[in-house]
């Protein structure tokens, strides 16, 4: 007898958790349907299932998660880009009062604006990520150089040397200092103004505990503008330096093969002896 009372007590109890956790998440099915679905790859019925959770949960814990979903497998999966522009602004006027989802959400916006072709809409959304990075130093990096690069592609470089200026000033890290600097360095050198380029690589190459990689990239760089003023004997000297550490050795093997007859510097007379 006791026993079946306690069997008819748990029973209950049991009825009551279940009943209870249904009317307190009626969309826990769905998410938990969308988060199978999404696991074993069929992701047009994990997508179906997110949106039936956002329909249902107004106020539901896993809506940041259905939204990130959903953007993901309009963008990578589809393809769709035209419906992640929707879905994107629409995560932003949400979820958008956190500084660090409303970076993410604007620069994924803006990426995705960039491969529409649409670059006003994409400088646009990364103008917006600026204004939520301010604290988070390395966000603030990544779309400043992002923005360069659009810039870059409309051929709008003074756009490019203030956006990347401002980027080394405010970078709060040494390797992100020497990456906006790089970069700037590369621009100048695309529209050929080497003074400003060879200005911004020594800037780069006093700062200490540089990067090995970036250190490399900015030499060859040096190297290359000063192979193109003639100065081939500092070319072969910044060459040399780098020939066991840069990614290619071969590529430097090459350079200064290449290069032209550099007499040896004359000697210097010894003045007579007494």
């Amino acid at each position: 007898m006791k026993r079946l009372i306690l069997l008819i007590t748990l029973a209950t109890t049991m009825l009551f958790v279940v009943a209870c956790s249904r009317e307190q998440s009626p969309g826990m099915e769905d998410i938990e349907n969308a988060r199978d679905s999404y696991s074993k790859g069929f992701y047009l019925d994990a997508e179906k299932w997110y949106e039936r959770y956002l329909q249902i949960e107004p106020q539901g814990q896993f809506r940041k998660e259905a939204w990130d979903r959903l953007s993901e497998i309009s963008v990578s999966i589809k393809g769709d880009l035209d419906k992640a522009v929707v879905l994107l602004e629409a995560m932003y006027l949400e979820l958008g009062t956190d500084p660090h989802d409303a970076w993410r959400i604007m620069f994924q916006l803006g990426e995705v604006y960039s491969q529409l072709g649409n670059k006003s809409k994409a400088v646009e959304s990364y103008e917006k990520c600026l204004m939520h990075a301010e604290e988070f130093p390395e966000n603030s990096v990544k779309t400043q150089l992002r923005l360069a690069e659009l810039y870059r592609s409309m051929g709008n470089y003074d756009l490019v040397s203030v956006t990347l200026e401002n980027c080394a000033n405010s970078a709060k890290s040494t390797n992100d200092k020497a990456l906006c600097l790089y970069e700037l360095a590369q621009s100048y050198s695309f529209i050929s103004n080497w003074n400003q380029s060879k200005r911004a690589l020594e800037t780069l190459l006093e700062l200490k505990d540089v990067s090995e990689d970036i250190r490399v990239l900015s030499i060859f760089l040096l190297a290359d503008i000063y192979e193109n003023e003639r100065n081939y004997a500092k070319t072969k000297e910044l060459l040399e330096s780098i020939v066991s550490t840069y990614p290619n050795p071969k590529v430097i093997e090459s350079r200064l093969a290449n290069l032209p007859y550099i007499p040896p510097p004359p000697e210097v007379p010894k003045p007579p002896a007494n």
